[in-house]
């Protein structure tokens, strides 16, 4: 949602009465008293505001430390500051180092100060405009590429869908700084899956018996993902944070740091913990299991692992599961290759049973008999 608030930030009241009684009527303004006052409005709004000016002299915060603080939870506002002659080399060092928009010297004239919100407000305009033909671009061309990934490899479908599925519900209920990345991230992340055969993945997460050799292949895929997405321009983070996904439930169990606010924050630590949570449950852990798992693990939250599993458990997403050949169905995807008894091949890794696949497979169980359990996502 595009908006046009106008966040006014001075320490004296009397100059924030005078703001609104001179431009009452032309600008939707929201004042506070002080630098913290300011930041936790920034912090506590739904939609980021357009504008933000900060006088920068203030006790406790001044101007330049409160700034930064809004550029780091809202980049997209556009930032002026106000500043007595006094503060004058503070204020020019702020303004180098701040990238701020405007730089208006106390008192500021009525007209000057319409003027700079003017033009402040026209630039986040331009800077939103910008943002928005970026997302409809990418997201289209990962639209794309996502139903291309369907229809030639259905099982790095299935899990892309089962990440974006969970990612969607810690997103609504966690609000991470930067959805946009995240969403690319759990659309893009299994990308990498496609270079590997479907029989090739189910040898590698086949718990009962590991195959050393598939593993070693499947093992590429994150970094595969990287060197693909790392050529979209913009995308470098979101390719670093699927190249970090692991693989194995031995990759998810090993400690490590918590990503930082420059490598991606909230919205990093959602990607790892959900594809951690995806890697536990299809080794064949219980939803709950694996929460306990992970938890151990500090570069888990806690409060994203409970969000993940509620996630699962209340949406459709297809889970591994160990059936027998009378008990395969319509709409099944098939996490194996099903071979008879005889070593005859009825289903490849990766397809969707239809109705026609379920009749033939469960006459083929009755019969001659095929190598069970058979593994599947359902």
């Amino acid at each position: 949602m595009l908006t046009q608030r106008i966040l006014m930030v001075d320490d004296e009241q009397r100059i924030l009465d005078a703001f609104r009684r001179s431009l009452h009527g032309r600008y939707e303004l929201d004042t506070a008293n002080s630098g913290a006052d300011g930041l936790a409005k920034v912090h506590g709004t739904a939609y980021p505001y357009a504008v933000v000016v900060s006088d920068m002299r203030m006790p406790g915060m001044n101007g330049a430390e409160f700034l930064a603080g809004v550029r780091e939870r809202s980049p997209d506002t556009v930032q002026i500051i106000l500043s007595g002659q006094a503060d004058l080399g503070d204020t020019i060092a702020a303004v180098n180092d701040g990238n701020l928009f405007r730089f208006l010297t106390k008192p500021c004239e009525p007209a000057e100060l319409a003027r700079a919100l003017d033009a402040a407000l026209a630039q986040h305009r331009l800077i939103m405009s910008e943002r928005e033909l970026l997302e409809r671009t990418l997201d289209g061309a990962v639209k794309v590429l996502t139903e291309l990934m369907a229809a030639a490899h259905p099982v790095a479908a299935a899990r892309t869908e089962t990440v974006r599925t969970l990612i969607d519900a810690c997103v609504s209920g966690l609000r991470p700084k930067d959805t946009w990345e995240l969403r690319l991230a759990a659309m893009l992340g299994q990308v990498g899956m496609m270079a590997v055969p479907p029989e090739v993945i189910a040898r590698a997460t086949d718990t009962t018996d590991v195959d050393a050799e598939a593993l070693a292949m499947f093992r590429g895929h994150p970094q595969l993902s990287r060197e693909l997405i790392g050529r979209i321009p913009r995308l470098e983070r979101v390719a670093a944070w699927v190249a970090s996904q692991p693989v194995t439930l031995a990759e998810a169990q090993v400690p490590t740091p918590r990503a930082t606010e420059e490598s991606g924050g909230a919205a990093k630590q959602i990607y790892e913990t959900v594809t951690a949570f995806v890697v536990a449950v299809e080794s064949g852990l219980a939803p709950g299991a694996a929460v306990v798992e992970l938890a151990r693990n500090p570069r888990y939250p806690a409060e994203m692992l409970d969000a993940a599993v509620r996630a699962y458990s209340a949406n459709e997403v297809r889970r591994p599961r160990q059936v027998k050949g009378k008990e395969l169905v319509v709409g099944m995807l098939m996490n194996q290759d099903v071979v008879t008894k005889t070593g005859m091949t009825l289903v490849r890794a990766g397809e969707v049973l239809t109705e026609s696949h379920a009749i033939r497979l469960r006459h083929f169980a009755e019969g001659v008999g095929v190598v069970e359990p058979i593994s599947v996502l359902a």
